[in-house]
C-alpha cells in the first residue's frame, strides 16, 4: 500500500468520524418526519367503524 492510499483511507476515516453524528441526526429527522406524514395520511383515510350486520336494530320504544 503506498502513502497516497493510506492517506486517503485516513482522511476518509476522519471525515466519517467527524460527520457521522450529523448524518445520523439527519437520518433520524427524516425518518421521524416520514412517520408523522404516514400517520397523518392514515388518519385522513380512516373510516368510522361500522356496526355489525348481525347486531339487533335499535328500538325506538314500545314495540315488541
Amino acid at each position: 500500500m503506498n502513502y497516497d492510499v493510506a492517506g486517503f483511507l485516513l482522511a476518509l476515516a476522519a471525515a466519517a468520524r467527524a460527520f457521522a453524528p450529523d448524518v445520523w441526526f439527519l437520518v433520524r429527522r427524516v425518518l421521524s418526519a416520514g412517520v408523522r406524514v404516514g400517520a397523518a395520511t392514515l388518519m385522513e383515510r380512516r373510516q368510522p367503524p361500522m356496526a355489525h350486520r348481525s347486531a339487533a336494530p335499535l328500538d325506538e320504544g314500545g314495540h315488541r
